[in-house]
């Protein structure tokens, strides 16, 4: 696998953080459906998510803010190999994510929303 879609499944997983720790920080359900949502999403290639996810709430424990410009950065420099299909996967897993443990908030909205403007503008769309 090339190391801008590496990258970029980091960054989801990164968003994905940024999801499940929106509302009242992370529990054992939101790890365990991220971890069931990536595998569904990203198939062979989730365990790359899913050890940035471990890595993030295990050892760094990024604010929201941290987490959230890190992956906009990363999505920002690979933008030339952010394809329609990585966009939608990112968008579906973050809501996914938000869905899974009782039900979608509005702050996770707000960051859903935010997460849509910036994906169009970083790829011109």
């Amino acid at each position: 696998m090339e190391i801008e879609k590496r990258e970029i499944y980091r960054a989801i997983a990164e968003m994905a953080y940024v999801i499940a720790k929106a509302d009242k920080g992370l529990s054992a359900d939101e790890r365990m459906a991220f971890n069931n949502i990536v595998e569904e999403e990203l198939q062979l290639n989730s365990w790359i998510a899913q050890s940035r996810f471990e890595l993030l709430d295990e050892i760094t424990q990024p604010s929201i803010d941290q987490a959230y410009n890190e992956a906009l950065h990363d999505l920002k420099k690979y933008r030339d190999h952010l394809t329609e299909d990585l966009k939608a996967r990112i968008l579906r897993v973050v809501t996914r994510v938000a869905e899974s443990c009782s039900g979608y908030s509005e702050k996770e909205r707000i960051i859903i929303d935010r997460l849509k403007g910036d994906l169009k503008s970083i790829t011109n769309d």
